[in-house]
């Protein structure tokens, strides 16, 4: 019996152990899982989130009832933690965006197109050539006043491809005569493609046109992705608590910065300031049209930013 009793306790012991070990390593992978999101937003109550915001100004009817957002939706919630990954990258730049859209009176399910376009990575690429959150060709971004030019690509600038993007959506809202499925569809596959489609068979109704396969599925994904958005509990989906306040501004000097060395001299972290400016793929700032450089920090470090180069004798403007 007391060899019974020594072997319950030590039975009891590494269960317990085994037990603590599964928690603490649960805790690991939650804390590695929202390092980024506690880079970038805080504690904050549903109602007060980014995603909230942008519901609030949607206007597209989403079509859930549809075989193909349905479809898309399936899709979504097949890999709900890469959705959440995506969402969660939005963190330092969908304040932004969506706050320009609203100044344009635009859908706010037009924010969300990055999430189709680049999983909100400024840095993605495609084997076509685009590039930058909205994933604009080079052609495109020169008609539309994007520089890009050797260590420098205003594509990945969140505030230029914003600016140029959203003025493009708007023309499009416009060639279109407010019809939004017609006006996404031709950011995808270009005007001249859905006109010819529409000419050809007479009909304005998007899903009766014939376009190419990664059209009919762009417009269906970007409605899936707002119908959760919209309705998380419904899907049985979790977003990323993101604050609804702006995250970044920008600082213009009038002289070059090199960003690693600013980092270290302030205590700034290099990456923070790497997410927002992957336009520098030097890590330096280079002059912008109007004479000046400029670059994005995180709000609550601009003074110290600041502090730093009027010491290093940089002139803010």
């Amino acid at each position: 019996m007391q060899l019974i009793n020594q072997f319950s306790k030590f039975f009891i012991f590494v269960v317990l152990s085994c037990s603590l070990i599964f928690v603490l390593h649960d805790n690991n992978l939650d804390i590695k899982a929202s390092n980024f999101t506690n880079d970038f937003s805080e504690v904050v109550q549903p109602d007060d989130t980014i995603w909230n915001s942008i519901s609030d100004q949607f206007q597209l009817d989403h079509q859930t009832q549809s075989a193909p957002v349905q479809a898309e939706i399936r899709g979504l919630l097949a890999d709900q933690q890469k959705l959440y990954q995506i969402l969660q990258a939005a963190a330092p730049y969908i304040y932004f965006i969506h706050e320009k859209a609203q100044e344009k009176g635009l859908p706010g399910e037009l924010a969300l197109i990055p999430v189709i376009e680049s999983e909100f990575n400024p840095n993605d690429h495609s084997t076509k050539g685009a590039a930058g959150l909205w994933q604009l060709m080079s052609g495109t971004a020169h008609e539309l006043g994007v520089s890009v030019k050797s260590g420098y690509d205003g594509r990945k600038n969140v505030v230029s491809s914003t600016n140029a993007a959203l003025a493009y959506f708007k023309d499009l809202g416009n060639d279109f005569k407010g019809d939004w499925y017609l006006a996404i569809a031709a950011y995808n596959c270009g005007q001249v493609r859905i006109a010819s489609a529409v000419k050809k068979t007479g009909s304005h109704n998007f899903w009766n046109l014939p376009l190419p396969h990664e059209t009919r599925c762009y417009v269906p994904k970007l409605l899936a992705v707002a119908a959760i958005v919209e309705d998380p509990e419904k899907y049985g989906v979790k977003l990323p608590p993101i604050t609804n306040k702006p995250y970044f501004t920008q600082i213009k000097v009038a002289s070059p910065v090199n960003l690693p060395k600013l980092a270290s001299a302030s205590g700034v972290d290099i990456d923070t300031l790497r997410v927002l400016n992957p336009d520098y793929s030097r890590g330096k700032v280079p002059k912008s049209k109007d004479g000046t450089y400029a670059f994005l920090v995180p709000v609550d470090h601009v003074s110290v930013i600041k502090n730093q180069l009027q010491k290093t004798n940089k002139i803010l403007v």
